[in-house]
């Protein structure tokens, strides 16, 4: 069997744990313990305690999924931001973390937080380190709905999330054969609900030496996360996912989940249009009535001309300055014909970095920072460069 990539995979790495924390979190699995023939000193002593055995535990292709996930997510969870991003996470989910930091390091903090509350916290580590993950998210596939059914929307329940995420283990388990593992993790953040998916990669390889200086192998399947985002008002699912082929399978199953059908979401309708930009188009840039943005500018356009018909151009602002400083009008020449992508930059209300969004003309959008979507999509919306088809047609 091969494990997902652990960080804790030698004895040096263990020894920085608190043991007392250590062994409290391996006894919540009796009989993998039993089955290791591993025995924990009573109390917990770090002198007594065999490391060397625990080491060999940790990286046995046997190891229960969830202490895999435990150790995993305590070594990556286990710094400054990692602590910060538990804490947030636990805030947004009603828990109180409320015991002492004493002698606590950064990953003792991790599995003090697993190991709070028994067992409510169990997937705290996994959402906390799932939620940054959607925000790292950039790219999205706009995919919406063929005919207005938003009146037959259903809230996920933990029944219906289960039977998503079984369909979502079956094919990537059984039809892509990369293992079981999947799981889904949700974020109402309303009016859209972010899942994020998790399965199993492709296997890796790679070349380590271990601590007598042998070179050895380590060979494991690499955690992937696919961001899924469901709009309440408007309908479209928006898709960022590492592999395209999968795009089919999840509109069939969040279909199922959010409609109690399959064939729900479009995969060939464009939403995304660059037309605004064509003749006068100054007035589009004014942000008073789109909440939470200050300022955004295009400095880049790339476009057909009826001037030049075999060729593509582009239109690109000098470093400071925006296609706007050159002609507040009309951005682009009157011979202008069809728009394909476009940049531009923008600044949030509450921060004073310039952030970047490409549009282009079909289905795609691509942030720099996904947190920062809301804005940019009422923005997109509003001036016409995304648009809802299903509002064009009858129900």
């Amino acid at each position: 069997m091969v494990g997902k990539k652990r960080c804790f995979v030698s004895v040096r790495a263990l020894r920085r744990l608190n043991e007392n924390l250590l062994c409290e979190v391996l006894k919540k699995f009796p009989g993998y313990l039993h089955e290791c023939g591993l025995k924990l000193p009573d109390p917990p002593d770090r002198e007594t305690l065999d490391y060397e055995a625990i080491q060999e535990a940790c990286m046995s292709g046997d190891i229960p999924p969830d202490l895999d996930d435990v150790l995993f997510f305590v070594s990556i969870l286990g710094n400054k931001r990692g602590q910060a991003q538990i804490e947030k996470e636990a805030g947004h989910r009603g828990r109180r973390l409320d015991f002492r930091l004493d002698g606590l390091s950064y990953p003792d903090f991790a599995m003090r937080a697993w190991l709070h509350d028994w067992p409510a916290n169990r997937n705290l580590l996994e959402a906390a380190y799932a939620r940054t993950r959607i925000f790292g998210k950039c790219a999205y596939t706009h995919n919406p709905m063929i005919r207005d059914v938003r009146s037959l929307f259903q809230e996920p329940t933990p029944e219906r999330m289960a039977e998503a995420r079984a369909a979502l283990e079956d094919y990537f388990a059984n039809r892509e054969g990369l293992g079981r593992g999947t799981n889904i993790l949700l974020y109402d953040l309303s009016p859209s609900l972010f899942f994020l998916v998790r399965y199993p990669g492709q296997i890796e390889r790679h070349q380590a030496v271990d601590e007598d200086g042998n070179p050895c192998s380590h060979v494991f399947r690499p955690e992937e996360y696919d961001a899924i985002i469901y709009h309440k008002e408007h309908g479209d699912l928006r898709l960022n996912t590492n592999r395209e082929r999968d795009h089919r399978i999840y509109r069939i199953t969040f279909g199922h989940l959010l409609f109690g059908q399959a064939n729900v979401f479009d995969p060939n309708e464009n939403t995304v249009r660059l037309d605004p930009l064509l003749g006068r188009c100054g007035d589009l840039f004014n942000c008073q009535d789109i909440d939470g943005l200050a300022e955004i500018h295009p400095v880049e356009v790339v476009f057909t001309d009826t001037a030049h018909p075999c060729c593509r151009m582009t239109m690109t602002a000098d470093k400071d300055l925006t296609l706007l400083s050159y002609c507040p009008g009309p951005v682009l020449p009157p011979t202008a014909q069809e728009v394909l992508s476009a940049k531009f930059i923008y600044r949030l209300s509450n921060r004073a970095k310039w952030e970047r969004i490409t549009v282009h003309r079909g289905q795609s959008l691509c942030y720099e920072r996904d947190g920062n979507c809301a804005p940019i999509e009422n923005w997109l919306r509003r001036r016409g460069f995304v648009t809802n088809p299903i509002e064009r047609k009858p129900r």
